[in-house]
């Protein structure tokens, strides 16, 4: 069994940074909802990102760009300098951020069990590597079995990004689970390359499919070290009936 985990908002409360900053620069101007306001940033944030592999729009203009297309949806037009304030309290707060506790949970577990781990995130290097050492992600993982889209070239929900992790790792797409939050990043991205999918639904968004592809959803992460262990478990029986008729 191998476990592949995404970062953001699945490993700590990305909303928080987000409120923050909102809270601070805009929340006297609109009376649009935050969790609004994030779910669109979040959607926003894959179309820029994608744009910025393409050449579309440049690393310097991504943060504008997204913050800008989502403050637009509730009719703020956000100019350069409100956008670099943003993003300057955006960052300082994501500085602040810490691990879910069910996570920690998750991962110490993963440790005993000898569960063989890796992370696979959207993003670019430096923001990403810098949550990494936040978050204290080498108590767990192996510098060399953390991969950021990146640095690797290509961006979930594009297959290509799972399969350079199985390149890199040796896992095998049947053995392979993927735990993330982001139903079009991460659920369909894993789902197409043959993986196990653990969607960790926990902001309680409906599924934007007809069908869910993801074999486990959970809207409490608390499940998430429970549906593990089970997991787990059923693994070990199927590998001891496995030896038992070996030896017969």
């Amino acid at each position: 069994m191998n476990i592949v985990f995404d970062i953001d908002d699945t490993m700590y409360d990305l909303m928080e940074p987000f409120r923050r900053a909102h809270e601070k620069y805009f929340k006297d101007r609109t009376m649009a909802d935050c969790a609004r306001l994030f779910d669109r940033s979040r959607v926003y944030s894959d179309i820029i990102l994608e744009q910025e592999r393409q050449g579309v729009v440049k690393s310097h203009e991504a943060f504008h760009r997204r913050i800008q297309m989502t403050y637009q949806d509730v009719g703020i037009n956000v100019t350069w300098d409100e956008s670099d304030r943003f993003e300057q309290e955006y960052r300082r707060q994501q500085s602040l951020i810490r691990m879910f506790d069910f996570m920690r949970d998750t991962l110490d577990y993963c440790r005993r069990e000898q569960i063989l781990l890796a992370v696979l995130t959207n993003g670019n290097s430096n923001g990403q590597r810098k949550k990494a050492a936040i978050l204290e992600l080498n108590k767990w993982f192996e510098d060399d079995r953390i991969f950021v889209t990146g640095e690797i070239g290509w961006h979930k929900p594009d297959v290509r990004a799972f399969r350079a992790v199985e390149e890199h790792t040796g896992f095998a797409p049947k053995d392979t689970w993927y735990v993330g939050d982001s139903y079009e990043s991460d659920v369909e991205g894993a789902s197409r390359a043959g993986w196990h999918v653990i969607w960790l639904n926990h902001r309680r968004r409906p599924c934007p499919s007809a069908q869910n592809l993801s074999e486990n959803e959970l809207e409490d992460g608390k499940e998430l070290l429970k549906l593990i262990r089970q997991k787990r478990m059923e693994e070990q029986g199927k590998t001891r009936i496995f030896e038992e008729k070996e030896k017969n």
